[in-house]
């Protein structure tokens, strides 16, 4: 099934483009819930997971 998505996802095609994709979603739904996290902060905390 991951290969699959990866194949047709074009926000899957880099890890960059992965890794923006996640970010602007989880930015998104923390604006929703009225969180003041940052894009540059998530930025931060991909970055630390994914190290």
């Amino acid at each position: 099934m991951k290969k699959t998505i990866a194949n047709t996802n074009k926000h899957f095609s880099s890890a960059s483009k992965k890794k923006n994709m996640i970010v602007n979603s989880v930015h998104s739904s923390a604006k929703v819930e009225g969180s003041t996290i940052t894009k540059k902060e998530l930025k931060e905390h991909y970055k630390l997971i994914h190290s």
